[in-house]
């Protein structure tokens, strides 16, 4: 046994434990990590990003804008006003989505 930890014995009805067990499944978690995470946070989360595809996408095609410009502002030397307007309406769009993800993370939180 390690000194620097403290061993608290739990118990748990059979249901208790196979409602804990399926629960930490679902998270991709151990028991033991589960049970910890859910005592010290009060709760956990899972987001499944495949549901969010909306939100993954939009910001992949934002960087992939934002590449190309880089890109051309590397090749170049220079960047062109409009590229520079472009990158602030990224820069807008991004904190909108965020905000929204954001908002939905939140409502499944409640």
């Amino acid at each position: 046994m390690r000194t620097n930890r403290k061993y608290k014995v739990l118990t748990f009805t059979f249901d208790e434990w196979n409602k804990i067990e399926k629960l930490a499944e679902r998270c991709k978690m151990k028991t033991a990590t589960f049970i910890k995470t859910a005592a010290l946070k009060g709760k956990v989360f899972v987001i499944d990003l495949k549901e969010n595809r909306e939100y993954v996408t939009a910001l992949n095609r934002i960087g992939q804008n934002i590449n190309q410009i880089a890109r051309i502002a590397n090749e170049t030397g220079y960047i062109h006003p409009d590229d520079l307007q472009r990158l602030e309406d990224f820069k807008e769009e991004i904190c909108r989505i965020s905000k929204s993800y954001q908002s939905k993370i939140q409502s499944l939180a409640a």
